[in-house]
């Protein structure tokens, strides 16, 4: 039987799960996992600490080793990493650790993180989940060794809603060096939706909420059976969908910020070790069964600081929290109000650890009603869905950011951008789907085409305006340019056959979206009279 993987790398933990068949299950290697206390869900810390440049300890055991740093300072560079997820989506070359004085970049961490992981799931499979195998079980496994039995080469791993392109191409480039033949990637609230266990022999249309340890992101997905209910093929399609930087983590630093208010004195020194402490003090105030209404951050000579559950309470509230959950539910909405209402909605899912903060879920119950709010699966949905896509259940998707080509604004003497791809676009596209007419200046003999993702980067909305030509176009500020814009293509530059001559269009460049996410473009000269470029592929789009 083919195995099918699929890997949920969040923000704080990491998940595992395989296709069996019938069902998809989440693996427990227990060697890495912490078991969440709740639920009892084997959660791999989404943690390294490196040994050297190239040899790592993942998981659990990374998080015990950061003990024997000698005088821990959370505050710089140490050869342990967390949180390299957040810096492989937006700079992957940046440096997430050290080691002596080797620099480690977050591709690096990445890299290493999933090799020891995929490692440890080849030897689950040879093990047969076996932990502690007999002596002719362990000859069997080395034979299967030397045969790579068990190698994870089909797998599927889970992004966010708002990560960008060049995020899935880390991953893809990561895992192919790593020996994975067939990989995908599929939106983390489309695999809740089909991991979540709705019964989906019906059409169902369902909305997702995974807030999570980086980023809190929302989708409303349509599911339908395909081919008869008994065929066990079915479909689904996005229908909207909206993310934010905004996690757990971030809730930590709240936590971490309150009790820093509460000191008199040595706020810098301690804040580290307050940190430290955050998610333990969240969990505490997060958990409906706990007896304590209150919990404690411990001071270093013994001191406590005391936060009641009604204090955090307050603290969401003032940090906007559930104004946020809010905003981005009217949004999402709104960007879908032309195929489904609010009352056609089947079902609210919620995922991720964060779901669980206080006020969380009874905010969804009070705007769609408890009876459609289930959250019985917030840890393992979404490895599971990957698994369950991974085994071919069929997913149409849609374009997640907008795409614009960077032109140059001669009045304001700035850049400024041209919509090409509207955020909500379906895929494939007819061809052409959009056409486009520029002109080359006298003398001109290179043309360059620069196309620029554009997201929102926790915006509900950017300002894009019509002009008299029928495009769009956004002048943004330097801030929003230097979190919403990442440029894709800046060396694509095409070699005019005959230098440009006056201001006429010159070119008509005819764009579409083929089945495999690429934006493809024929360009024709209007002055020669033939094609320069015939549907060839510019960029992969998110």
């Amino acid at each position: 039987m083919e195995i099918h993987w699929a890997i949920d790398m969040g923000t704080t933990n990491t998940l595992v799960a395989k296709w069996v068949g019938t069902h998809a299950i989440t693996v427990a290697i227990d060697e890495l996992a912490d078991y969440e206390p709740g639920w009892h869900t084997p959660l791999i810390p989404s943690a390294i600490y490196f040994q050297s440049g190239h040899e790592a300890i993942i998981g659990r055991p990374a998080l015990a080793a950061r003990e024997i740093i000698s005088g821990i300072d959370l505050q710089n560079i140490t050869p342990l990493a967390r949180s390299f997820k957040k810096t492989l989506a937006r700079a992957s070359q940046s440096p997430v650790a050290r080691i002596g004085t080797e620099n480690i970049s977050a591709r690096q961490c990445a890299t290493v993180y999933l090799r020891e992981l995929l490692e440890y799931c080849a030897e689950y499979e040879r093990n047969n989940g076996n932990i502690h195998p007999t002596r002719m079980q362990r000859f069997a496994q080395l034979i299967r060794f030397w045969r790579k039995q068990g190698q994870v080469v089909d797998l599927t791993m889970t992004v966010p809603i708002d990560s960008y392109e060049p995020y899935r191409a880390e991953l893809y480039q990561i895992t192919r060096r790593l020996g994975v033949s067939r990989f995908h990637t599929l939106d983390e609230p489309v695999a809740a939706a089909l991991g979540y266990g709705v019964d989906l022999t019906d059409e169902k249309i369902l909305m997702v909420v995974d807030f999570g340890g980086g980023t809190l992101d929302l989708a409303i997905v349509r599911t339908q059976p395909t081919g008869g209910r008994d065929t066990g093929q079915k479909r689904a399609r996005m229908l909207a969908g909206r993310g934010t930087a905004l996690g757990g983590e971030t809730v930590d630093e709240w936590l971490a910020d309150f009790a820093c208010e509460n000191l008199t004195a040595h706020q810098y020194t301690l804040r580290p070790l307050l940190v430290a402490q955050a998610e333990s003090v969240k969990k505490d105030l997060s958990n409906k069964a706990s007896i304590s209404d209150s919990s404690f951050f411990v001071l270093q000579g013994g001191g406590r600081i005391e936060v009641t559950r009604q204090n955090f309470l307050d603290l969401l509230e003032a940090k906007g929290l559930y104004s946020t959950l809010e905003t981005l539910t009217e949004a999402m909405l709104d960007d879908c109000q032309h195929e489904v209402d609010e009352s056609e909605i089947d079902a609210v899912l919620l995922v991720g650890g964060s779901t669980l903060l206080p006020g969380v879920r009874e905010l969804f119950e009070r705007i769609f009603g408890a009876q459609r709010v289930h959250y019985w699966e917030p840890f393992e949905a979404v490895v599971k869905g990957a698994a369950v896509f991974g085994a071919g259940f069929t997913v149409d998707q849609i374009v997640h950011h907008d795409y614009a080509i960077r032109v140059y604004n001669d009045a304001q003497q700035r850049p400024e951008y041209e919509r090409l791809v509207k955020r909500g676009t379906g895929y494939p596209t007819p061809n052409p789907f959009e056409t486009r007419y520029y002109a080359v200046s006298d003398g001109q003999q290179f043309f360059r085409l620069p196309i620029c993702e554009v997201g929102y980067a926790g915006r509900t909305a950017l300002n894009w305006s019509r002009r008299m030509n029928g495009n769009e176009y956004w002048v943004p500020s330097d801030a929003e340019e230097s979190e919403c814009v990442i440029a894709l293509n800046e060396g694509d530059t095409l070699k005019m056959a005959r230098p440009g001559q006056g201001q006429q269009a010159r070119l008509r460049i005819d764009f579409a979206i083929d089945s495999n996410r690429y934006l493809c473009a024929t360009i024709h000269d209007l002055l020669l009279q033939r094609d320069l470029r015939t549907e060839e592929r510019v960029v992969k789009l998110r």
